[in-house]
């Protein structure tokens, strides 16, 4: 039993070794079999299955080096670059003596470098560098006679300027392996460069003989051709490469194109017609034979052309949207329409039958957002598919073309779920947050865009201007030099750039930036002209005009350039010569109402109203809807007491055009001006109605109501303006007035504190608040409060904030401060009695009598009436 037990015992090793053997055999055997088939694959371009064999590889043994390196190069051939470099990464790390992978690596951050300078990264681009060297000193460690190692050395001299160094590298590379493309490519742009044509030909026709994917070389070759202009040559070249690639479509695409270029368009069609017949089951080969047909040849040909296609093979249907993109470039709506109903008819809610209503319904809401069969369309198509982005997406700008923003909210954010990254959607949802008065969201959906599309410049610039909306002007400029930085000549961030310095008040900057403007378009006027402003704002006319003089030498007709220039002559009352420039711009622009009216403005500043008057009339004509100029016009006929011509010219306005976004505003000024106060407040409350968000009118309908005397009225309109406008400044100054006038301070002071919290600079939010804590609070707090802006006050020189500032000085008990600042006042303008007032009063509490007296009588000698001018009287009576 014990031997029996002992020979069991050692057949059962025997039996187990011999199965993990077989085991690990069969492992390897199969690693091996997956090994060679993926190279089989790679060798035959199918690199789609040599994928999956080495990865096959790899799930086998994860620590497979040449599995990895493989796997690089088919990611490399199907253009995947980070997926390529992380595989050879990956394998260099598995093993250190894969030189293969290390020359891999190497062009990698060569490639890298290229693109770092490019950007003028130097430092990045330096740091590349210094990668590829240390690859260079490992390669060189393990295959000092490598070709691909010598012909990396041979760029790194390149980029030092070393090129005699590296051509002589490279041909001893050549002589070696004259099919190493890098080599060759390398070598014959060298060649070329140093006017070596025949040379460099001779390097790429051997290259081409010697290796067994010679496409990158001939395309080398032919381009050599073109550059040379032999043709002939580049077209049989190009054509090689059709014959050796028979399935590749985009080297008869290169071919055509060529051909085309060089006007050989019959040619370039049997190329592209060819291409149909070699797989007339692939769409886009018809396509690309309509395009060409319609760029080089005529849309009516394209249409005629694809109209055969579509017979030929109905149920091609991507076809037939074609024929409707090609009609409606040619301005064929109706034929384009009758295309998409016969789809819709024959196709049903297939796909194509969807996409052809969706786009029928983009055409009809072109002509008209209210058709009804839009929304019949786009009822169709999202019940067959909720989540169809181009009918939401169009359900949203339908939404938001009629101010319904919630709904175009909803549209885009659906669209957004399946594309959170489109940068043209996110502004449109960006849009449609504002219009819906949704600030922040706004602001929040443009960082989501900006994070995902780092380098977009349009979801920066619409941030940037939405940040200097809120105040925020460095965040707006921060995002405008993220674009510049990445394309410092890009012009709409330029002239962004250009405007937020100037509400900085930053010439320097500004002057920096039309720098840039004139070097990135010299060509555009507009670097130019910002300049000349620049210059004018500072005063410096000559250089202005000059700069100005330049641009209209080149082009006499320049709008830009003849305003700015009447502006700034305008400016030096030189109006004689402004109005010639302004006639200029009549001439050039006759139906231009801006013409009339700049001539306009002058006229009056010439005194010449009659005349002024005339022209402002014609500019109305031009432009009946322009705020600017009906405002000019009206307001001058007033001052002229053509008080009747004005009401009439504005009712006529208003039976023609009832919603006139300004004409009913200027009506109730023309009332005021009557003292018509009733028919004011009517015309100001049919303009709120048709705009309720304009600050202004509510405050001229208070002024109204005022002048009627009624305050609680006033104060009621300043309240419903304040529903609309939380926060304007104007309408809680205005209410904080009425509330002066009715003796209830406690919510004057409190409307003037709310206005210095969104705008602690507010001059006279200040004033007005410290007069108020002064005159009307005595408890330390608030006369602290009061000497607090009182101190912000005296740093102006404006007589009424020194006067504000000296009385609170007054309130406070420090009389010798009151008088130094009040006397100041007084000299500025001795006219004013509540100045005198003051300055009296000061006096008297000071002990100074005689000077009292002086001023006391000066403030109440004539027939006024201000706040404390019983005060003023009384005190005088005692001394």
């Amino acid at each position: 039993m014990k031997v029996f037990n002992s020979l069991l015992q050692k057949l059962l090793i025997v039996a187990l070794t011999v199965g993990v053997l077989s085991a690990c055999g069969g492992k390897e055997e199969r690693k091996a079999k997956y090994l060679e088939r993926g190279k089989a694959y790679l060798a035959e371009k199918n690199y789609d299955k040599a994928k999956i064999e080495f990865k096959n590889v790899l799930q086998i043994d994860p620590k497979d080096a040449k599995g990895y390196l493989f796997l690089g190069q088919v990611e490399e051939k199907q253009k995947n670059w980070p997926k390529s470099f992380s595989a050879y990464k990956k394998a260099l790390e598995l093993d250190p003596e894969l030189v293969e992978a290390r020359i891999r690596l190497a062009n990698f951050y060569l490639a890298q470098a290229s693109v770092l300078k490019g950007r003028k990264d130097e430092t990045g681009a330096a740091n590349a560098l210094g990668l590829v060297q240390e690859q260079i000193k490992e390669i060189r460690a393990r295959e000092p006679e490598n070709p691909e190692l010598l012909t990396l050395e041979a760029t790194l001299w390149l980029n030092d300027g070393e090129k005699e160094k590296a051509i002589s590298q490279l041909e001893k590379v050549i002589q070696r392996e004259p099919g190493l493309q890098q080599a060759a490519i390398l070598l014959s742009g060298l060649y070329d460069q140093a006017k070596r044509a025949d040379d460099a030909e001779v390097v790429l026709v051997n290259a081409i003989k010697a290796s067994t994917e010679p496409v990158v070389l001939q395309q080398r070759l032919a381009a050599h051709y073109i550059n040379q202009k032999r043709n002939d040559k580049a077209e049989e070249v190009l054509r090689q490469i059709v014959d050796e690639n028979p399935d590749e479509l985009n080297y008869r695409v290169t071919l055509a194109s060529f051909l085309s270029r060089i006007e050989q368009n019959d040619k370039a069609e049997q190329v592209l017609a060819k291409a149909i017949a070699a797989d007339p089951e692939d769409v886009q080969r018809y396509l690309l034979l309509t395009e060409f047909l319609s760029s080089r040849r005529s849309k009516e040909a394209a249409i005629e052309k694809l109209k055969q296609f579509v017979q030929q093979h109905p149920h091609m249907t991507e076809l037939q949207l074609s024929l409707v993109k090609l009609y409606l470039t040619n301005e064929q709506k109706d034929e384009a329409k009758r295309v998409l109903q016969a789809l819709i008819d024959s196709q049903g809610l297939e796909p194509a039958g969807v996409r052809a209503r969706v786009v029928l319904a983009q055409i009809l809401a072109g002509d008209n957002t209210n058709d009804k069969r839009v929304s019949t369309l786009l009822k169709e198509v999202l019940d067959k598919n909720p989540r169809d982005n181009d009918a939401l997406l169009l359900k949203g700008k339908l939404a938001a073309s009629n101010k319904d923003y919630t709904g175009a909210i909803n549209s885009f954010r659906s669209v957004l779920k399946d594309q959170p990254n489109n940068a043209k959607l996110l502004l449109q949802l960006a849009a449609a947050h504002l219009a819906n008065k949704e600030r922040e969201l706004a602001l929040d959906t443009l960082r989501r865009g900006v994070e995902s599309n780092p380098k977009s410049p349009e979801l920066r610039l619409s941030m940037a201007q939405l940040l200097a909306q809120n105040g925020d002007i460095d965040s707006a400029l921060e995002q405008l030099d993220v674009i510049l930085k990445v394309d410092k000549y890009n012009q709409p961030a330029l002239k962004a750039k250009f405007g937020l310095l100037s509400r900085k008040g930053d010439s320097d900057g500004m002057e920096e930036v039309t720098k840039l403007m004139q070097e990135g378009a010299p060509e555009s006027e507009d670097g130019y002209v910002r300049e000349a402003r620049l210059r004018f704002a500072q005063k410096d006319f000559e250089t202005a005009i000059d700069i100005l003089d330049k641009v209209l030498a080149k082009n006499p007709k320049s709008v830009a350039a003849l305003m700015a220039k009447s502006d700034i002559l305008a400016a030096q009352k030189r109006y004689a010569e402004a109005i010639n420039v302004v006639d200029q711009l009549i001439k050039i622009r006759p139906d231009y109402a801006e013409g009339y009216y700049r001539k306009g403005r002058l006229l009056a500043e010439q005194g010449d109203m009659s005349a002024a008057i005339s022209q402002y009339e014609t500019a109305s004509e031009k432009a009946p809807d322009s705020v600017d100029v009906l405002t000019a016009l009206v307001t001058l006929q007033v001052k002229q007491g053509q008080i009747e011509q004005a009401k009439q010219h504005l009712q006529t306005i208003l039976q023609e055009s009832p919603e006139h976004k300004s004409a009913n505003d200027l009506l109730g000024m023309v009332y005021m001006a009557r003292k018509d106060f009733a028919g004011a407040e009517t015309a100001f409350r049919k303009q709120l109605e048709i705009n309720p968000n304009s600050s202004t009118v509510y405050q001229q309908l208070a002024q109204a109501r005022m002048a009627k005397g009624d305050l609680a009225g006033a104060a009621q309109a300043y309240e419903d303006g304040l529903k609309q406008l939380p926060d304007d400044p104007g309408l809680l100054i205005g209410l904080a007035g009425v509330r002066e006038k009715q003796q209830d301070y406690d919510a004057a002071i409190a409307a003037y504190k709310k206005v210095l919290e969104k705008q602690p600079g507010n001059a006279v939010s200040t004033n007005n608040l410290a007069a108020l804590l002064a005159d009307h609070r005595s408890d330390e707090a608030s006369l602290a409060k009061a000497v607090e802006l009182a101190a912000t006050l005296e740093k102006t020189n404006q007589p009424a904030f020194l006067d504000t500032a000296g009385w609170v000085y007054y309130r406070k008990g420090d009389y010798n401060k009151a008088v130094a600042i009040l006397k100041t006042v007084v000299e500025k303008a001795p006219q004013v009695p509540v100045f005198q007032y003051h300055l009296g009063m000061a006096y008297y509490k000071q002990g100074n009598k005689d000077a009292a007296r002086e001023h006391l009588e000066k403030a109440t000698s004539g027939d006024y009436e201000y706040q404390g001018i019983d005060e003023a009287r009384a005190t005088l009576k005692t001394l």
